[in-house]
């Protein structure tokens, strides 16, 4: 008897990496072993990224309305949350799949003392939420001139 197997190299490739980041942590602390799994059905993939004058964060949110997500900052903890509603079922036709994940979802992460968080800005477009965190005026590069000694 001939046992077949299937091969999955990249689903293995990001199972490793999800569990590195769960071992590790992401770039800015997110809490998202801190998640209620019971009450969060999914959670969506985000993408943070760091500029000289601010931090990104886009968050893959499709099929989600922008006046279903709520974005908010207590104690340096930023937090995406919201809810992505399941189209209505017909009476007149069988369901044979749902794949798609519904339900609310939260994401959490700890933000670095040195941003401004009364002004972090938040647009949603093509199911895209993007963040844009301004780092504090002190912790930005300056440039100091050298002076030649005559």
């Amino acid at each position: 008897m001939t046992l077949l197997t299937t091969r999955r190299p990249i689903g293995n490739l990001f199972n490793l990496h999800n569990e590195m980041g769960r071992v590790f942590g992401d770039l800015l602390g997110s809490n998202e072993a801190d998640t209620n799994t019971e009450s969060s059905s999914w959670v969506p993939s985000v993408d943070i990224s760091e500029t000289e004058n601010s931090y990104e964060i886009h968050a893959e949110l499709p099929g989600v309305h922008e006046k279903d997500v709520n974005v908010s900052v207590t104690d340096n903890l930023l937090t995406i949350k919201g809810e992505k509603h399941q189209v209505d079922k017909s009476d007149d036709r069988n369901i044979h799949r749902i794949e798609r994940r519904y339900g609310t979802f939260q994401r959490s992460f700890t933000l670095p003392r040195q941003v401004n968080s009364t002004k972090i800005k938040a647009a949603f477009k093509d199911g895209i939420l993007t963040l844009d965190i301004p780092k504090t005026e002190e912790t930005r590069p300056t440039e100091i001139p050298i002076e030649v000694a005559s």
